[in-house]
């Protein structure tokens, strides 16, 4: 339980001082991702031939649900949004309210028995349609034969090269004025087709939105399990190698360059900071206080693990106290938007399109025509902060590793000086969960500087240069948090 208040104060703190920092230029409310999700954040999003880093395409592509400490968000695995994604489009279906039902099945009904009015009164005019005839026009039944046969090729004078269509005809003002070549016998018949195509209209318009429907759902999940160049999937770089994937990934995008992030992390006088102090509490405990917050107890509130495999508590190493004050600060902060690839209906193109999934939650159990939940969705469809765990990142708010900086009081420096190395490096760890850099080793370094006597010493971890000088494709940065769209919850 201390470890959870630690965590939600921490975490409460964070997130407050970082909207208040990016308050101009982000207005969706930020959560702070908790650790262990995906580890800290690629930003060098793209190679010199722009395509895609993998390892950004993995943070960004998790999907979003609440964190065990409460105001945080937590990752899934990579690509775990998109897959999630499908699930909810397998639980939809497109269809009629009662209504409508009853209105096309009605609709259906009386076009069939004109359809057979329209037969009779040909034949009666005519002669008996026969099997050949049908045969030789390329029709399938009875009434397309006189429509789209007679009428369109015959009366029309166009011939079976260019024909009237069912909307030409459904749209004419005076059906007989497109007719030339119709004998005087045939006003019967062409009253009755127009009686028939009226009929259609409203067959034709609720089977249509069927038909669209269906059309929407299968896109969707056909260009996100099955990404190709046709359907704006996108290849990937792996950034350790350097090796450009040979299948294709559902495409993201991330709308800030490169150098904008780069000029932004290296812009250090802008400044997240969090402020602690720690003081003896009783049977060996530590009392923390984030920010002004009412203390907590916790048995260690900093560990820092060495690449060697030590593992020290920053309370307890000789030379320490428990009485301190702490700074733990992010220089250098950039907002970085990024998005899955939104379906173009025109081109049938990207992958993603909330409407059909934001109307099925609006409708529910609802007897209304539109998208819905055929089966129980799989995921909850609220809000993050409402407990809804199908969301996805819409923007990150990352920075250079923290800097994190102890201020011992009642300490003795000079028992410190002689058990610390400043040239080892490793990990630091907050209240036993929360890292403050990489999973990999040696993400910080130490120097450390005597106060005005003795009892006083300052230590400051930082990043390592082993953390920031890597390759380009592998620069890392610190998460501090992410804004959240759930695609079941209405703007």
């Amino acid at each position: 339980m201390t470890t959870t208040t630690g965590g939600k104060q921490f975490y409460s703190a964070l997130q407050a001082k970082a909207m208040d920092a990016v308050k101009d230029i982000l207005k969706s409310p930020l959560y702070p991702i908790q650790y262990p999700a995906q580890g800290d954040f690629m930003w060098y999003w793209q190679n010199g031939n722009q395509v895609f880093n993998d390892s950004t395409f993995d943070y960004i592509s998790a999907l979003v649900a609440p964190g065990q400490v409460e105001g945080t968000a937590q990752l899934s695995s990579a690509g775990s949004f998109p897959n999630a994604y499908v699930q909810v489009l397998n639980s939809l279906v497109y269809s009629l309210s009662t209504a409508e039902q009853g209105r096309l099945a009605q609709a259906q009904s009386n076009a069939s028995a004109q359809a057979q009015t329209l037969i009779s009164d040909y034949q009666t005019a005519f002669g008996t349609i026969t099997s050949d005839q049908m045969k030789e026009a390329k029709v399938q039944t009875k009434q397309d034969y006189v429509i789209s046969y007679v009428l369109g090729s015959l009366w029309s004078g166009r011939g079976a090269d260019k024909p009237l269509s069912y909307t030409e005809m459904s749209q004419a003002r005076n059906l007989k004025k497109l007719l030339p070549s119709m004998p005087a016998s045939g006003d019967q018949v062409v009253t009755d087709v127009t009686v028939y195509l009226n009929l259609m209209q409203d067959v034709n318009a609720l089977s249509d939105n069927l038909q669209n429907g269906a059309w929407i759902l299968q896109s969707l999940k056909n260009n996100t399990q099955y990404p190709s160049d046709r359907n704006g999937g996108m290849f990937t770089v792996d950034p350790n190698t350097g090796e450009v994937s040979k299948a294709s990934q559902v495409s993201y995008g991330v709308n800030a360059s490169i150098a904008s992030i780069s000029n932004d992390l290296q812009n250090t006088a802008r400044k997240i900071s969090i402020g602690m102090t720690t003081s003896q509490a009783s049977g060996g405990s530590v009392s923390v206080s984030v920010e002004g917050q009412a203390g907590f107890s916790v048995g260690s509130w900093l560990q820092f693990s060495t690449t060697a495999g030590a593992s020290y508590d920053m309370s307890k190493v000789s030379g320490t106290s428990t009485e301190a004050s702490v700074s733990i600060e992010y220089a250098g902060y950039s907002v970085v938007p990024v998005a899955p690839l939104a379906w173009q209906q025109d081109r049938n193109i990207g992958f993603y399109y909330a409407d059909p999934i934001a109307q099925a939650v609006a409708n529910g159990s609802k007897d209304v025509t539109g998208f819905k939940f055929a089966t129980s969705s799989p995921y909850n469809m609220a809000s993050l902060a409402s407990g809804g765990n199908f969301g996805l990142l819409t923007n990150l708010l990352i920075s250079n590793f923290p800097t994190i900086t102890i201020t011992y009081r009642n300490a003795s420096f000079s028992s410190f000086k002689q058990a610390w190395s400043q040239t080892v490096s490793g990990n630091l760890t907050l209240f036993g969960f929360i890292k403050l850099g990489s999973f990999s080793e040696g993400s910080f370094s130490s120097k450390y500087q005597q106060g005005a006597d003795d009892s006083t010493f300052t230590i400051t971890f930082s990043a390592s240069p082993a953390v920031v000088g890597v390759p380009q494709l592998m620069q890392t940065a610190y998460v501090i948090g992410g804004a959240v769209a759930n695609p079941g919850v209405t703007p």
